[in-house]
């Protein structure tokens, strides 16, 4: 009798285990209208307009931003415009230093990411192109979290669907 109790108790520990984290760990999709992306319960969209993101746990902070370019870049590469793009974004914010490029072979789209860090921060951007949209990400976190959430931000940034 005892052994049966024993295995009930399990049983439902096991289950009541299983509850808490499929609640926890459950997909979010959302839009802007030009993207569309999964993010789970740990993260929570800003009330604004602009599409932001906020970790619960650590503050870190995710931003994505979409922009249709003029028809005549449709079939331009991103490689072809990359440069005009992080540039303006450098010149925005000069007190970043370039710790890391990375042109990224993502199956979806053309893909670029550079790392910046200043003081305690680091930011990391990655910009998407499919046909005449840029999708640009900017994800900031205190330097010592940064890599903790990393993984969460790349499970978001997999998920991105341009429209």
């Amino acid at each position: 009798m005892k052994n049966n109790k024993f295995k009930i108790l399990i049983l439902l520990l096991v289950v009541g285990i299983f509850v808490v984290l499929g609640f926890s760990y459950s997909n979010n999709n959302d839009s802007d209208g030009q993207f569309t992306v999964k993010y789970d319960n740990s993260w929570k969209r800003s009330a604004t307009e602009e599409f932001k993101l906020k970790h619960k746990k650590t503050g870190s902070i995710l931003k994505i931003q979409s922009k249709v370019l003029e028809e005549k870049y449709v079939d331009t590469d991103l490689d072809e415009i990359v440069d005009d793009i992080i540039y303006s974004i450098e010149k925005q914010n000069e007190d970043y230093k370039l710790i890391n490029m990375s042109k990224t072979d993502n199956k979806k789209y053309e893909n670029y990411s550079y790392l910046y860090e200043k003081k305690k921060k680091q930011v990391l951007v990655s910009i998407y192109k499919k046909n005449n949209k840029i999708v640009i990400s900017y994800y900031q976190a205190d330097s010592q979290i940064y890599d903790i959430v990393l993984d969460s931000v790349d499970t978001i940034l997999n998920s991105l669907e341009i429209s």
